[in-house]
């Protein structure tokens, strides 16, 4: 399970709150109630306004999901199994693709695009046209991520204008109690301001790098899906397993933690 989103928003905070500490802030002025209504509130409401419930709830999960992602693990599997479909290709032609694809390792959803591809192949289908459907199937793939990213970028926009708004609003509550009072108007200035360090607080420390997060687990997808692709077509074209296996090696590169496999496959 990858934690890194948690513990760098819990980092993040961390940091600014003890630097705020060190410089003598006390830390139950940061802890208001109006500032946080106004910021969170008018930031769902602009998320709300901005996408539909579906696409929400939608984001929500693949970032849920985005905490199971093992890119090298997945990789190396399916490489294998992508070369056990070309010597089951080789062997027995259609009908070794079809006993092959039924087995249990190719019911996760990570194997749904591979699955189309087989059965492109099973069509007869030339490697030009198995090509463009599954660059088309990529194209779609992409469009509907990028839109759940667009819902936290879209939070992350949002939430520092909502801050301003909170500090506007408190200013303006300031201003309309006069000045007869210097040390409660410096305090009520102070607290006006809260709103604004929460909008970018939570902006920058919290909604962007969600999007960041998915924009990464994004790339790999995408990864995963060219390999799949690339394999597909070079069982279409009758490849050897062993070369399938050697070429799609080359994918590891795109990893950090693959430079061992990478050199593996370009040695063998």
């Amino acid at each position: 399970m990858d934690l890194s989103l948690i513990i760098g928003i819990a980092v993040g905070f961390a940091g600014i709150l003890i630097g705020f500490g060190l410089e003598g802030g006390s830390f139950r002025s940061l802890l208001l109630l109006s500032p946080g209504i106004i910021v969170l509130g008018g930031t769902a409401g602009t998320v709300i306004a901005s996408f539909s419930f579906k696409d929400i709830a939608q984001a929500v999960k693949s970032l849920a999901r985005s905490f199971r992602v093992q890119p090298l693990n997945n990789a190396s599997t399916i490489i294998n199994n992508i070369s056990n479909l070309s010597e089951a290709y080789k062997r027995d032609g259609a009908r070794g693709l079809d006993t092959a694809v039924n087995g249990s390792e190719f019911q996760a959803d990570e194997y749904l695009m591979l699955k189309a591809g087989i059965i492109l192949i099973q069509e007869s289908k030339t490697t030009e046209e198995i090509q463009y459907i599954l660059e088309s199937d990529i194209r779609a793939f992409t469009l509907q991520r990028q839109m759940e990213i667009g819902v936290f970028e879209a939070a992350a926009g949002f939430a520092p204008t909502m801050g301003i708004t909170g500090t506007v609003m408190g200013l303006v509550l300031v201003l309309s109690a006069g000045f007869s009072n210097v040390e409660k108007l410096t305090s009520s200035v102070a607290t006006a301001f809260i709103a604004t360090l929460y909008g970018i607080g939570f902006a920058n420390v919290v909604f962007m790098p969600m999007a960041n997060k998915l924009k990464n687990v994004l790339k790999r997808q995408r990864i995963h899906k060219e390999m799949i692709l690339d394999g597909v077509c070079m069982i279409s074209t009758g490849e050897m397993p062993r070369n399938v296996q050697n070429k799609l090696a080359l994918y590891y590169q795109a990893f950090p933690d693959g430079k061992k496999k990478y050199k593996e496959g370009v040695e063998n």
